[in-house]
């Protein structure tokens, strides 16, 4: 979005060249359409601007966003789906040690089971997140 901005204040610096070279033709200084033309030009421009502005402000709550989400996702979510890891470990170890058919180890081995199916879910969410963070490709002109 913002490499768009930037490109339309290109167009935007470029047109205003060419508009004071044609306000110097007195033909069309005192053409009221054309007078009309620079009038609403110059407001589009103002408002351009403006909106390029709010257009920054929003990129920087983007970047501060993903950094959030980089964050939550190694400080957070990452340690956690490790300590799953490893009391998954340890119930298999109880597995193995001919508890498995144990009510309370069933039931555990399944909640455990959905867990982990969860921790992945969040984790790809949150990687596809800062994915739709990264920066767009820059326009070339």
């Amino acid at each position: 979005m913002l490499a768009l901005m930037k490109l339309q204040n290109s167009y935007i610096h470029e047109l205003n060249k060419l508009i004071y070279a044609a306000v110097t033709d007195i033909t069309l200084s005192n053409n009221h359409e054309f007078t009309n033309f620079v009038k609403h030009f110059s407001e589009f421009a103002h408002y351009h601007y403006n909106s390029e502005g709010y257009s920054q402000a929003a990129q920087l709550v983007q970047t501060y966003h993903c950094i959030l989400l980089e964050r939550l996702l190694d400080s957070q979510v990452l340690a956690a789906a490790e300590q799953l890891e490893l009391a998954v470990g340890h119930l298999e170890a109880v597995y193995e040690l001919q508890v498995r058919f144990h009510p309370h180890v069933i039931l555990l081995n399944q909640g455990i089971l959905l867990m982990e199916e969860t921790q992945l879910k969040i984790i790809e969410s949150l990687e596809s997140l800062l994915k739709s963070f990264q920066p767009a490709p820059q326009l070339q002109n």
